[in-house]
């Protein structure tokens, strides 16, 4: 895992950097019970079989790591983001979630490109299992990103709390957030200001023009920073 120095003031050894987590931990279970398998002793043995010898395949194959980049941001009015490079999102949930914060971290996340190669030539290939190894490499996919992120969370948490900041919950354009007893967007193609603000930057993740990401299995997103109350 990355671990920066802290230096004095906000918490990073500079606004940008690259995390790393530890080891990510694929177990078949996992993979068989978000395909909808609830009673696993009632898994076939192929099945299961399957699911263990893909989730020995992705621990192996799963490259992750996380852009990240702190930057400055004005009050939030009328739904409206204004980082201090000049990029902007909208969003109604944002007064709700980042009322009190005076920075935002913007991350981008992947799992890698050999992953998403093993998928696709998993669909090539004529093997009885091949679909179903498909399938269930994309999960490992998933499941790897919910733990890179969550030990990114972790590692923020961690970096600022000595300086007497606070993380929110990452928000991610394609999501919807409930306010006031409705689901409120935030709009995919803001995905496009996510990766403005890595401009210049080389990064592991390409935009399409659609806004969904290569590699596949890649997810953005932005955590506030604010004054602990």
């Amino acid at each position: 895992m990355q671990l920066a120095t802290i230096p004095e003031g906000h918490g990073f050894s500079s606004n940008c950097g690259v995390f790393r987590p530890s080891r990510i931990a694929i177990r078949p279970e996992s993979i068989l019970r978000l395909q909808g398998y609830k009673d696993l002793e009632k898994v076939r043995p192929a099945i299961r079989e399957a699911a263990e010898s893909v989730a020995r395949r992705a621990e192996e194959l799963i490259v992750p790591e996380i852009h990240y980049r702190r930057v400055a941001i004005g009050p939030v009015a009328e739904g409206v983001l204004v980082l201090e490079n000049g990029v902007k999102f909208s969003c109604a949930a944002f007064e709700r979630h980042l009322a009190d914060a005076r920075a935002v971290v913007v991350a981008i996340a992947t799992m890698g490109a050999r992953l998403d190669d093993e998928v696709i030539a998993s669909m090539d290939r004529m093997g009885r299992f091949e679909p179903l190894d498909a399938l269930f490499l994309e999960t490992c996919g998933w499941l790897g990103i919910e733990q890179t992120t969550k030990q990114f969370s972790d590692f923020l948490r961690a970096l600022v709390r000595p300086h007497g900041e606070r993380v929110s919950c990452r928000m991610a354009p394609g999501y919807s957030y409930r306010v006031d007893g409705r689901e409120t967007p935030w709009a995919l193609e803001e995905q496009r200001q996510i990766f403005q603000v890595f401009s210049g930057i080389d990064l592991p993740v390409r935009l399409l023009e659609s806004c969904a990401m290569l590699p596949k299995m890649s997810r953005t997103g932005i955590f506030g920073l604010a004054p602990v109350s």
